[in-house]
């Protein structure tokens, strides 16, 4: 049976999918041919028997069907569809050069054909996935971005476009690239993938989030599952616990797993999981392999730590053979690719044992191969780790300029509800403007309370810094609490902790506060200037706030307590014990005071106010004991400030 010229192209088009994630475009008609008629009858015989060869999808079978096909070419050079074939199933055998020379005959043929110029890109694409080099990805993007002039509803070349140029560091021709591609398509779930990992890449967050959020749900289950998959990212214990879970389960976790690894509770994107997804997509489009399902280790490599900063093809002095464990004595020949990442102080080596482009780590029974990142490293480059330092993430998008941010956590309570205060600082001067925002989160990660305002001048620094201050009542239980402040394109985060204790009958003080000068008082609360790095001047006394609650009347109806103050150094000699023995450094001073009162209610709002000119510059302890004169009850609270110099 003859197979009709739509059959053929339908076959054609589908060997494209066991090599790559996205099919070819549409073709055009090809040029006539001189060649007899005779000629023409024998290869177009040849072609035909190729065609339906072709449809047994048997590596013999399409052996054969390059032998028909190579035969078809010689009797009719000028045959493009033949031609067309030809690459294509060389290019699926992996025969790079063979395809090469045939895609470029169809262009010489036809210079208007997208389809050939397509294979071009897929060719020079492998080749630089294969040997890195810089021209082979220029060549591939020259390609496919004649293959989208050619044929501009050619998605699959738009994709291509884009994660090639996202390579090259192209990020705003990246993105029109894959805007380019959803106007070809926009039900084609991978283009609003491409979309999300574009602008993410230049920093636009909440654009990105929207994105990846439209496309991921739409992707194929087996494409999806590449983006909802955290093993990649988890330890071995957490991908137990996963795999022991029901569906339900398992989406609860890895909702929990990503809050916890998030830089920056307070804004509604996650930063990590953008940067995973844009990961995922890039891996997707470069290293995805849809007769396997799965990417090779530099998939692996890639979503956890990012695109490598040096990466070289059987590097000179690197050994080209593997044995199966450190003493086999039988070694095999097997490519090498290295990655290397300096920031976070490893390189990752990775063999293709079986030279079929597929990348593995080395095989060892005596250590383990998986690549760690250097803690070091992560703290000089201010990177943040996953647990077992299975993957890498900035804390902040790409592009943002760091804010620093300090913040500080005190719980109050009295007759009523307890409530929560959380202060924040970073250095601004008057003229700029700056947005704080804080969120709550009980145990189950879930948000509880959310806010922001304008961040005002510090009481403490108003020239040289701005705060922010929070206040919200909370039920007894466990809390993290994310601090945030964005400034343009800067940002900064913190994350703490707070716990509220559950009510008591007896007498009970709050945390102790360092605040930037006296309390404004209110009928019912006070008004704290934050102090969050509990820095104290030279010319100013320390101030200090606290609530006592609980305090028992006495038989005339008025509650009697006591509270008494010490200050003390917490500095520490730094020298050897016997510099320390033979040459004593005197103890700094210490200050201490008391005092007695009586009120009518149980409760008592204080503020201290402390003279530190007498001491030196350095850092110290406030601690402070309240005692229920009534009751004899007694509670201690204490915190830490730096006395500054000058």
């Amino acid at each position: 049976m003859r197979l009709t010229r739509t059959a053929a192209r339908v076959i054609l088009w589908s060997l494209t999918l066991v090599f790559t994630v996205c099919a070819a475009p549409r073709g055009h008609a090809a040029p006539a041919r001189t060649v007899s008629p005779e000629r023409t009858r024998e290869a177009d015989a040849h072609f035909e028997h190729a065609l339906s060869l072709l449809e047994r999808r048997s590596i013999e079978a399409r052996r054969t069907a390059i032998a028909e096909l190579e035969r078809a070419t010689t009797l009719d050079p000028a045959h493009a569809d033949a031609q067309l074939l030809l690459a294509r199933t060389y290019l699926v055998a992996g025969f790079r050069r063979q395809a090469m020379r045939r895609f470029e005959r169809v262009v010489a043929l036809s210079p208007d054909e997208p389809e050939a110029r397509f294979g071009l890109a897929q060719v020079w694409r492998r080749d630089w996935l294969k040997y890195l080099e810089p021209r082979s990805l220029e060549r591939a993007i020259d390609h496919a971005a004649a293959t989208t002039r050619l044929d501009p509803l050619a998605v699959d070349a738009w994709l291509m476009l884009s994660a090639l140029r996202v390579e090259h560091g192209d990020l705003r021709l990246a993105l029109a690239a894959a805007e380019q591609a959803v106007a070809a398509d926009p039900q084609r779930a991978e283009a609003l993938v491409a979309v999300g990992s574009a602008h993410w890449r230049l920093g636009q967050v909440e654009e990105a989030d929207r994105a990846f959020r439209s496309g991921i749900p739409r992707l194929r289950s087996r494409v999806r599952e590449r983006f909802e998959d955290i093993a990649p990212l988890a330890t071995e214990l957490d991908t137990m616990t996963y795999n022991r879970l029901d569906a339900e389960g398992r989406t609860e976790f890895a909702r929990r797993f990503w809050v916890e690894h998030d830089p920056d509770l307070a804004t509604d994107a996650n930063e990590a999981q953008l940067e995973y997804w844009a990961r995922v997509a890039q891996a997707y489009f470069l290293f995805f392999d849809p007769k396997r399902r799965e990417w090779d280790q530099r998939g692996e490599v890639y979503v956890r730590f990012g695109p490598p900063r040096k990466a070289e093809y059987n590097p000179i002095g690197q050994s080209l053979m593997f044995g199966l464990g450190s003493l086999s004595r039988t070694m095999y020949p097997a490519n090498v690719l290295v990655w290397s990442y300096p920031d976070l102080g490893f390189s990752v080596n990775m063999q293709d044992r079986v030279l079929s482009e597929y990348y593995q780590l080395p095989i060892s029974l005596d250590r383990d191969m998986d690549p760690r990142p250097d803690p070091d490293s992560l703290r000089r480059h201010d990177l943040l780790e996953m647990r077992g330092g299975r993957a890498v993430f900035a804390p902040r998008p790409p592009g943002a300029r760091a804010l620093p941010v300090r913040g500080q956590l005190a719980v109050f309570g009295g007759a009523g509800p307890a409530r929560l205060f959380a202060g924040l600082e970073t250095p601004a001067g008057p003229g700029d403007s700056l947005w704080a925002e804080w969120v709550v989160l009980d145990t189950a990660m879930r948000v509880v309370h959310r806010d922001g305002h304008a961040l005002s001048p510090s009481a403490c620094d108003p020239t040289a810094l701005r705060v922010a201050d929070f206040l919200t009542a909370l039920p007894p239980g466990d809390y993290q609490v994310g601090l945030s402040v964005r400034a343009g394109t800067a940002r900064g985060s913190t994350r703490l902790a707070a716990s509220v204790p559950a009510p008591d009958s007896g007498l009970r003080v709050s945390d102790l506060v360092v605040t930037c000068g006296a309390p404004e008082s209110a009928p019912v609360a006070v008004r704290l200037a934050p102090n969050p790095a509990a820095r104290v001047s030279a010319e100013e006394p320390l101030t200090a706030y606290f609530e006592v609650s609980g305090l028992a009347p006495g038989g005339d109806g008025l509650s009697r307590f006591s509270y008494e103050y010490l200050v003390r150094s917490t500095e520490r000699d730094p020298r050897v014990w016997l510099q320390r023995l033979l040459q004593p450094r005197p103890a700094a001073p210490s200050l201490f005071a008391r005092r007695e009162d009586e009120q009518q209610g149980e409760l008592r709002r204080q503020f201290l106010r402390v003279p530190v000119r007498s001491l030196p510059a350095g850092r110290y302890r406030l601690e402070v004991r309240v005692r229920d004169l009534t009751t004899g009850a007694e509670v201690r609270r204490s915190a830490d400030f730096e006395r500054a110099g000058g």
